[in-house]
């Protein structure tokens, strides 16, 4: 088990990724940061006094323990392979704590491909937001071999007061997916139902106001108000397009699983019908934008 605080990498500086690196300084961790943008980390070692590495095999060579907050699972891998990936540079021992949403089959190919060079995985999928992660509230859903997940936990708690061990190898990737169709379940209902007390006569602020102090105030509704309320100046911080992917992933786990998902199916068709009208770069509480634009409702006259 890591009992001392080795020296950590990290490689994805994104929205999400940067704020976690940060808490990991700030919890007292040495740091080396890779990203596939060279200047994205550039800016970050300079603001904040870190290593970086000019390679994800440099990244391995001089780091025990790489923690990788990515795109999808495709991307993992693309970083895993290669002359100059983070197989390249990794020993026997190290370990590789994922925590995008890579998916359960991308997550198992990972698993493999990191044991042909003795390296372990920890899934580490996340539940939250950029507020999350700074208010370390985020919730940290870890999975893997026993040992290796002990040895992370150090890290993880690094960087999230909220870490639940979620089971063995593909049990994180899996319940990433099971809260993110609650996620996306909830967003399609909150679009539906704003759009509808609006046609009704009640303000939009107002009708929100009610979510938020209703049975219905889940974290979500909450810190996704200004996407809901405010579209077409908030920030994006979850595209349809990549909402999309998700429900793709969470769908085939349930063919996989034999688990009936009517409502991620109802879920996915409207996320594509939005993107086919213009919408998939819009954050997804554009859905609301999308069945306010929708001229016709499917059966009515």
């Amino acid at each position: 088990m890591i009992t001392t605080r080795p020296n950590i990498g990290f490689a994805g500086l994104g929205r999400m990724g940067a704020p976690m690196a940060r808490q990991l300084l700030e919890a007292g961790f040495a740091l080396t940061v890779y990203n596939r943008t060279s200047l994205v980390a550039d800016a970050f070692a300079a603001e904040t006094g870190v290593g970086r590495a000019a390679s994800p095999r440099a990244l391995a060579e001089c780091c025990r323990v790489v923690v990788t907050m990515l795109s999808d699972g495709r991307a993992l891998l693309d970083l895993l392979d290669g002359e100059e990936g983070l197989m390249a540079g990794l020993s026997a021992g190290d370990i590789v704590i994922d925590m995008g949403t890579s998916g359960v089959e991308h997550t198992k190919a990972a698993r493999h491909r990191l044991a042909e060079v003795g390296a372990h995985l920890v899934e580490a999928t996340v539940s939250g937001s950029v507020a999350s992660v700074e208010s370390r509230t985020l919730l940290i859903m870890a999975a893997g071999d026993a040992q290796p997940v002990a040895s992370a936990m150090p890290v993880l708690r690094g960087i999230a007061d909220h870490v639940i061990d979620v089971g063995g190898p593909g049990a994180g990737a899996a319940m990433k997916l099971a809260v993110n169709a609650i996620v996306f379940a909830i967003n399609q209902a909150v679009a539906e139902s704003l759009v509808l007390a609006e046609r009704a006569g009640v303000e939009r602020p107002v009708a929100y106001d009610v979510f938020a102090s209703s049975a219905v105030a889940a974290p979500v509704v909450l810190y996704r108000r200004p996407v809901f309320e405010h579209p077409e100046t908030a920030p994006v911080t979850f595209p349809i397009d990549l909402a999309i992917k998700d429900l793709d992933l969470i769908l085939e786990l349930g063919s996989t699983v034999g688990a009936r998902l009517p409502q991620a199916e109802t879920n996915l068709a409207a996320m594509q019908a939005a993107a086919s009208a213009g919408l998939g770069a819009a954050d997804m509480g554009s859905m609301a934008v999308y069945l306010r634009d929708v001229p016709n409702i499917p059966g009515r006259q």
